[in-house]
């Protein structure tokens, strides 16, 4: 069933999809960041995911607290992110041009970019309107 991207929806089904994958479980074992996600216009939306152990633990729209308090905030136009979704962008490209902004302790991301890439993989998979 096809979720709406830029919702609370979308990623609770990423949540689900990593907390019932075995390659997650061992990948992304280290994970114990607490991530903001946030959508500019067209469509606009924030959103909290917090992981313990690689386990996600907590989805909700994000409170602007939880924006300024996230380990990693990552932000950029809901165009952006549909491309990374549907395969169109690259998001490590879109990052080094700015068009995804990330703010955050950059050699924690580094050290664990390969489970960041497959978060970001995941929710490549979900089926989205």
């Amino acid at each position: 069933m096809a979720v709406k991207l830029g919702t609370v929806e979308f990623y609770e089904a990423m949540g689900a999809a990593l907390n019932d994958d075995p390659v997650w479980a061992d990948k992304g074992k280290n994970i114990d960041f607490n991530m903001a996600y946030k959508y500019e216009a067209p469509v606009e939306g924030q959103f909290y995911v917090s992981f313990e152990k690689g386990k996600v633990v907590a989805v909700r729209n994000a409170s602007q607290e939880d924006l300024d308090s996230a380990d990693f905030l990552i932000s950029g136009s809901s165009d952006v992110w549909r491309g990374c979704f549907d395969g169109s962008i690259n998001p490590t490209v879109a990052m080094t041009r700015g068009k995804l902004r990330v703010r955050g302790k950059m050699a924690q991301m580094l050290k664990n970019m390969p489970a960041f890439m497959y978060i970001q993989e995941t929710m490549g998979k979900i089926e989205f309107e």
